[in-house]
């Protein structure tokens, strides 16, 4: 087979911004590598003059309650992408909390479950972390969703603790039991004196996803029972007349598609709101009615950028009121709590050793890295340009933060999330590293950075077949040379379809511009 080194390299990239909770890798929307340009901070000047976002929660009256709603955060304990002016975050979450308490309201917090993207250890550490941080931030419980539910069904069960915050799943069966403790059926938490009744489930749209095939009649370990039937059961346990307390609002987090959820919300009027996932990443700032009863119905978007507040007023004919808010970074700010949170996943990862375990995978070219002092000698000039770039230190900016970020930077340098593109030698969407890729600063110090391997692809064949014709062991025509030369080549066009965007994603660099970016790191021509 041809080896196409774009369809699993990763790329050169402007790696000066950076994240803790990157979906696959981080990457930057600052300025471009350009020249000897040492300053990572924008000029005041050049900040786009876009117009301040609404005050949060103009022109309501103070409600009996809100309902904070999160859901389907893929991951993102930090802001989407690593530029500051991306949205979302726990920090800025909880910093909406603060100011929610400052006006003197109560609030109540429910999140509706999909909150990682993979499965590795690594991501158990973030979902323990993120559990942490929303118990931390007050919130009640959290729907499983198809995420959560790849992780594990044991590992599931061993978070089933009194101090743990409860996980719900109305229609989930775990080991063949519906009598486990967890995950919870349905829920109710107290508000300002009022009962919310909560019912979670996982569409059945989503069961394939999560059930193996039949294999010879035995249980599958995590199992989804038809979503509707649940619903059933579980509203009329949650309003059976003997419970001492009626649910003054009914809630149902629907993990499933917006038809199925739309078709619960209309089969079950009982429910004053539903939360559907399946919606836009960025979704409008307003809710559907469904049928005569006037559900709510609502979707959060994606990335933990947005929570859906619902003001509750019993007294007024519109009970319930709805303000979808952007976490953005002028009315929401970094909070200590949150900071230390992130400061003690970083420390798991590194006390861990995630980056150590993880099993590399040998580059389908056969070539191996070996690292830019091993390309210098030859490409002079191609070494002198990417040292002016900000590729040359891009691992400098996981573990010292960028200009004007040193003092209280949390490293990411132990975080394969980060790595992935600050790094030599890294798949940078799917995070996993090469063989002979980058480790650490102590074992593999010749790969920090992003060097001329992560677009040109691993140069140890090349290196090699070069050096035996300097030493007269090879004809300057010799055919594996001249192919290995070609291997070599870096084609532009293939840079701007199929490799820069591997980290200038919408997430990591919203504002990329290839053409503009292109000639502030090309270097033409051989030496």
């Amino acid at each position: 087979m041809t080896w196409k080194r774009w369809q699993t390299m990763p790329l050169l990239i402007v790696a000066s911004a950076v994240c803790a909770a990157c979906l696959s890798s981080c990457g930057s929307d600052d300025d471009p590598s350009q020249g000897d340009t040492t300053s990572t901070t924008p000029k005041k000047d050049d900040k786009p003059n876009y117009p301040p976002p609404a005050p949060i929660f103009e022109g309501w009256e103070k409600p009996e309650f809100v309902l904070c709603v999160t859901g389907e955060t893929h991951g993102y304990l930090e802001p989407c992408g690593c530029s500051e002016t991306q949205s979302g975050g726990l920090s800025r979450r909880a910093d909406l909390f603060r100011q929610i308490d400052d006006k003197g309201w109560s609030r109540a917090e429910l999140d509706l479950g999909g909150s990682l993207k993979r499965t590795r250890r690594q991501s158990q550490i973030k979902f323990e972390v993120l559990l942490d941080a929303m118990q931390q931030m007050g919130y009640a419980a959290m729907g499983l969703g198809t995420e959560e539910l790849r992780l594990d069904a044991g590992y599931l069960l061993s978070l089933d603790t009194e101090d743990q915050l409860p996980l719900l799943g109305a229609n989930v069966v775990l080991f063949g039991s519906e009598e486990l403790t967890m995950p919870k059926r349905h829920f109710t938490t107290e508000v300002a004196g009022k009962t919310i009744g909560v019912i979670s489930i996982v569409g059945d749209a989503y069961r394939n996803e999560i059930v193996p095939p039949a294999n010879d009649g035995a249980m599958p370990d995590v199992d989804i029972i038809n979503a509707h039937d649940a619903v059933t059961k579980q509203l009329a346990a949650l309003t059976d007349e003997d419970n001492a307390a009626q649910p003054d609002l009914l809630v149902l987090l629907s993990h499933a598609p917006l038809e199925e959820s739309r078709a619960l919300a209309e089969a079950f009027p009982q429910f004053d709101v539903v939360v559907s996932a399946g919606g836009y990443e960025d979704p409008d700032n307003k809710a559907e009615q469904i049928g005569e009863s006037k559900t709510m119905f609502i979707t959060v978007g994606h990335k933990g950028k947005h929570i859906g507040v619902i003001g509750y007023y019993p007294e007024a004919e519109q009970k319930l009121k709805f303000e979808l808010i952007e976490l953005d970074n002028q009315r929401f700010h970094e909070t200590p709590a949150m900071t230390d949170v992130m400061r003690r996943y970083q420390e798991r990862l590194h006390d861990e050793q995630i980056v150590q375990n993880m099993k590399p995978v040998a580059h389908e070219s056969g070539a191996r890295f070996v690292g830019v002092d091993q390309c210098k000698d030859c490409h002079t000039k191609a070494f002198s340009k990417w040292s002016t770039t900000r590729h040359s230190h891009a691992y400098d900016s996981l573990s010292k933060g960028r200009e004007g970020q040193e003092e209280g930077w949390i490293s990411r340098v132990h975080d394969p999330e980060c790595l992935a593109c600050h790094v030599t030698g890294w798949n940078p969407q799917q995070v996993f590293p090469y063989e002979r890729g980058f480790v650490d600063a102590g074992s593999t110090p010749q790969l920090k950075g992003q060097q001329c391997e992560n677009c040109h692809g691993p140069g140890s064949i090349h290196a090699d077949l070069e050096n035996q014709r300097v030493a007269g062991n090879l004809p300057p025509q010799d055919e594996e040379l001249i192919r290995w030369r070609k291997n070599m080549h870096l084609d532009q066009g293939i840079a701007e379809k199929q490799l820069c965007n591997q980290c200038h994603d919408l997430d990591n660099s919203p504002k990329f511009d290839f053409a503009e970016y292109w000639k502030k790191v090309a270097h033409p021509g051989r030496d």
